[in-house]
């Protein structure tokens, strides 16, 4: 029995020190490891940069477009000399150079209403991005909270374990000196390997905790003996009473990322109505044309007989032009009429969207209010079961030291006890939990 108590003793030193030396990791210290390294935060970023990207090029479109040209031909045989205006049958060389540009004037506004819906397709994205945070946030923090109520757990085993350890030894000796019978020690030392069978199970629930929590923040298995976090202090609870559903859902709808992104995807899509409504006015355009030519067959009319090179060709030749413009829509095989009525399905679209995400926020919060509300009438239940187990259990311990109860009445007394703690651990950890996720739904930093 002492040698197989040594070797679960070491073993669980083993395991709660492995890594000892290596980093503790804290619960911001996981949440801004995930923020970082995270696939579906990554690739919501990506969409998010794409947005950027789809703003940026809507404001540019404002600008005029600048686009140059440049031609330079061979040709041979009979062909129009552009410089005379007669058929030659020769080998001659041309060419030409211009630059346009265009710049809208006026098209319903549908540039101004694409930047807008732009930059509300970009805070929506963005949005996104503090959605999936959130909800890997409140993974973390209930794989953290795992862990340290698997910590709690395996204490209180050992602790149990000790009282049954003492218990033995103590039977050992009146066995020794024949003042027990030797059933007694038999019955003890099964009650002792029940318990450490209990240390083991607990054990093993916090390495299955450990690995949870890895697996979130998506590093290799490999760490796991060497990823330890840290155990804060959680001081007592404070049982306050809780927030009604309304006053906590009238604040989640200012802070929660879901609700601003179904909002700035509705007003995009009214944008998106906009756009396509700009459609059925006139556009006013403007643009300006700057066009020069050369020819190696060409002669100066100032002076014949010199050479006509190519950089005085393009100077006299040139060819300037501004114009105005004003395209008046008439019959476009009902293109824009059909654009109009997709982006009023859209927005309608969106505005359902936000209504649903808003109703499935109160049920949350509603579920969240009454599962709190519940853990900590559970919470209060299991301190008051902790206490009259506790007191149960001096008394049967006193009256088993003094042979007045057998050993399976002080095992049965004993094993309440550790039911009763379990339990009270386990709706400690669960009212903690509810009040941080109704804490997240009101805008609070999760802290231990």
């Amino acid at each position: 029995m002492k040698k197989i108590l040594v070797f679960s003793l070491s073993l669980l030193f083993l395991n709660l020190n492995a890594g000892y030396s290596q980093k503790v990791w804290t619960l911001e210290e996981c949440f801004q490891y995930a923020y970082q390294n995270n696939l579906q935060i990554k690739r919501q970023g990506l969409l998010a940069d794409v947005s950027k990207v789809d703003l940026q090029e809507s404001r540019y479109a404002m600008l005029p477009n600048l686009n140059a040209s440049f031609g330079h031909n061979f040709s041979s045989g009979r062909s129009l000399n552009t410089e005379t205006y007669t058929w030659v049958n020769r080998s001659q060389q041309d060419g030409s150079l211009g630059a346009g540009s265009n710049l809208n004037i006026f098209n319903g506004l549908q540039q101004y209403n694409t930047i807008q819906r732009s930059k509300f397709d970009l805070l929506r994205d963005l949005a996104n991005v503090e959605k999936i945070k959130n909800d890997i946030t409140l993974n973390i923090a209930t794989s953290y909270l795992q862990i340290l109520f698997a910590y709690e757990l395996l204490e209180l085993a050992i602790n149990q374990r000790d009282v049954t350890l003492q218990q033995a030894d103590r039977i050992s000796k009146m066995v020794d000196v024949g003042n027990k019978a030797r059933g007694d020690l038999l019955e003890i030392e099964a009650q002792l390997a029940n318990d450490n069978l209990t240390v083991t199970n607990a054990e093993n629930s916090l390495q299955i905790s450990y690995v949870d929590l890895i697996q979130l923040l998506e590093l290799e298995l490999d760490s796991l003996g060497s990823f330890r976090i840290e155990r804060p202090v959680i001081q007592d609870i404070e049982m306050e009473n809780v927030l009604n559903v309304n006053e906590l859902y009238a604040e989640a709808l200012n802070v929660l990322p879901q609700i601003r992104s179904a909002e700035y995807n509705l007003q995009g899509r009214e944008k998106d109505l906009s756009v396509s409504k700009g459609a059925r006015f006139p556009e006013l355009y403007m643009r300006g044309y700057y066009y020069s030519r050369y020819n190696n067959t060409a002669t100066d009319p100032l002076n014949p007989l010199e050479t006509y090179s190519y950089i005085d060709q393009i100077k006299d030749n040139q060819y300037r032009q501004l114009s105005f413009g004003l395209s008046v829509p008439i019959f476009n095989r009902r293109q824009v009429e059909s654009s109009v009525s997709k982006s009023k399905i859209a927005l309608k679209n969106a505005q359902y969207e936000l209504e649903q995400t808003r109703k499935d926020l109160y049920k949350d919060i509603q579920q969240a209010q009454s599962d709190a509300t519940a853990a900590l009438e559970k919470y209060k239940a299991s301190i008051q079961a902790v206490e009259s187990n506790q007191e149960s259990f001096n008394y049967t311990q006193q009256k088993y030291e003094v042979g007045l109860v057998n050993s399976v009445d002080f095992n049965i007394a004993k094993n309440e006890l550790l039911i009763a703690s379990s339990n009270l651990l386990q709706a400690k950890y669960e009212y903690i939990f509810k009040i941080k996720i109704l804490d997240f739904y009101m805008g609070k930093q999760i802290i231990l």
